[in-house]
């Protein structure tokens, strides 16, 4: 009578170790995966942000209007300036939208700042501003290391201040640069719309209500567009944001 064989200790152990290296190289491989997916995710998070970044000064720069205000001490400030006081950028844009109709100008006066780590947009709700005038402050992007700003003039020269006394000769684009932990040094050059109005240049901006409204009247509306449209592009896909 033939005896059945077993597998020997050898055996066992060889196929232990065998599962073992599998086990192994399955999970090594499984956090691999999750690490590359987790990588993703915060590269695409980072990178949305910074083109909302990117969208919302093209926006501002983009609607600039030659308005200069009174600050909260009732000193002149030019329409647009660069490294005055707190804000590497102060500006004055059209477009801010009133669909409540309520008793305020379309013109608004934005500054950007930077804290050491982020980069703010600063919003008066109000032109010339009183001692009492809060603004409003939203955080664009965070993780930056640095922040400069300089304006271009018509003859490519580079001003890194920019006084209320230079309004004869405006500058005609603005040269942003950001120093970011993701993306290390990133430098952006956005031209100033080509006709802008001129609502008393830098000279006196006490005076200007009259130009204001008839400029901010004469401001473009964005159409409306219609809700079954909206939702798709030229191929009728759905529209999302792609990376």
């Amino acid at each position: 009578m033939l005896r059945s064989r077993g597998f020997t200790l050898l055996e066992v152990l060889i196929a232990m170790a065998i599962f073992a290296i599998l086990g192994l190289a399955s999970n090594q491989m499984l956090r691999s995966v999750s690490s590359v997916e987790r990588q993703t995710k915060e590269k695409t998070s980072q990178y949305v942000t910074l083109l909302r970044f990117n969208q919302m000064i093209d926006r501002d720069f983009s609607a600039v209007v030659y308005r200069g205000i009174r600050d909260e001490y009732g000193d002149l400030r030019p329409a647009i300036s660069v490294n005055q006081g707190l804000y590497p950028v102060e500006l004055t844009r059209s477009g801010w939208r009133n669909p409540l109709k309520l008793p305020r100008s379309q013109l608004q006066r934005v500054a950007y700042q930077f804290d050491g780590n982020s980069i703010k947009r600063i919003i008066w709700l109000v032109l010339d501003r009183a001692e009492d005038s809060e603004p409003k402050s939203q955080t664009l992007l965070t993780g930056v290391r640095g922040f400069e700003a300089a304006l271009i003039k018509p003859d490519g020269s580079r001003h890194e201040v920019i006084s209320a006394e230079d309004g004869d000769e405006l500058p005609v684009a603005i040269e942003l640069t950001i120093t970011t932990d993701q993306f290390e040094t990133l430098t952006r050059y956005i031209d100033f719309p080509q006709y802008m109005p001129m609502l008393n240049g830098y000279l006196d901006p006490n005076d200007a209500l009259d130009e204001e409204s008839e400029a901010t009247d004469n401001v473009d509306e964005i159409p409306e567009i219609p809700a079954d449209e909206r939702a798709i592009n030229d191929d009728g896909q759905p529209l999302g944001l792609r990376i």
